[in-house]
Order: C-alpha cells, then sequence, then structure tokens
C-alpha cells in the first residue's frame, strides 16, 4: 500500500469516525419517533464533526464501543482529536440509506458519506458507505459500533 493510500485510508476512517461519533447527540426537546430523533441527531452531529466541535462528537460515543479494526472508545477519541487538528476545513455530505429500529433500546442505520477537507497536504475527497450499531439508555443514542467501507455492506 503506498503512504498516499494509506493516508487516505486514514482520512476516510477517520472522517467516518466524526460523523458516526457525534451522529447521536442530543441537545434540546427530542422527537417522540426514535428515526426522527436519529435523523436531527445525524444533522447536529454532522455540524459538529464540520466545526471541529470534539466535545460534542465524543459525547456520545458509548463507553464500550468497539469497531471492526480493534479500536475502543479511547483509541477512537484519540484519532479524532488528531484528526480535527489536522484536518479543519472539512466538509461532509451525509445520505441516510435506513434506520432499522431493532427495539426501543437498539438501532443500526446505513449511511452514505462523501468527505472533502483541506489538510496540510492539500485537498482530498473520499466517499464510502457506513453502517452504525446504536443504542439508546435513556440518555440519547450512542454509537456502539461501527463498520465502513466494503465490509459495512450496501453503499456507494
Amino acid at each position: 500500500m503506498s503512504e498516499h493510500s494509506a493516508a487516505c485510508n486514514t482520512v476516510r476512517m477517520a472522517l467516518t469516525c466524526l460523523v458516526f461519533a457525534g451522529l447521536l447527540v442530543g441537545c434540546g426537546e427530542q422527537a417522540a419517533d426514535p428515526e426522527a430523533r436519529i435523523r436531527e441527531a445525524l444533522a447536529e452531529a454532522q455540524a459538529a464533526a464540520e466545526s471541529g466541535d470534539l466535545e460534542t462528537l465524543s459525547a456520545r460515543v458509548a463507553r464500550d464501543y468497539a469497531d471492526q479494526e480493534g479500536r475502543d472508545r479511547r483509541t477512537l477519541l484519540l484519532t479524532l482529536r488528531g484528526l480535527l487538528m489536522r484536518y479543519p476545513h472539512t466538509k461532509l455530505v451525509v445520505t441516510v440509506r435506513e434506520i432499522e429500529i431493532l427495539s426501543p433500546q437498539l438501532a443500526r442505520v446505513r449511511l452514505d458519506v462523501l468527505s472533502a477537507g483541506a489538510g496540510p497536504t492539500g485537498l482530498s475527497a473520499d466517499a464510502f458507505p457506513v453502517q452504525l450499531s446504536l443504542r439508546d439508555d435513556g440518555g440519547g443514542w450512542q454509537v456502539t459500533r461501527a463498520e465502513w467501507g466494503r465490509r459495512s455492506g450496501r453503499g456507494i
């Protein structure tokens, strides 16, 4: 794998993390419908990711978070912090493909994410599918697991 390809994979993973880590930031009055609450939270998360708001993003990553690459919550948050510093000007286009409510406390979301940003090496852009596993223990939806790229199933 070339150095450029490895860098692109890191950016892809990080931008995905930016979206899903903040996905479930709940503020203000919540809609009664779980799907509507998830959609509202996604828009808030996108804004937090684009503005570099790590505090908002990290607030909704579950303590028991794990992903397909073996990252835990701590590793994810350290990665996010580094990426927000390296890519301070990021734009995201998020398309919700499916929201599957599994129970009142569990949901699965399939997204397509297009990211573009300016960093120290210039502009970069990428598109990739994301699948999130979510849990609401009464304090708002939190991300417990994420998969992106071809492993996440349907998508771009």
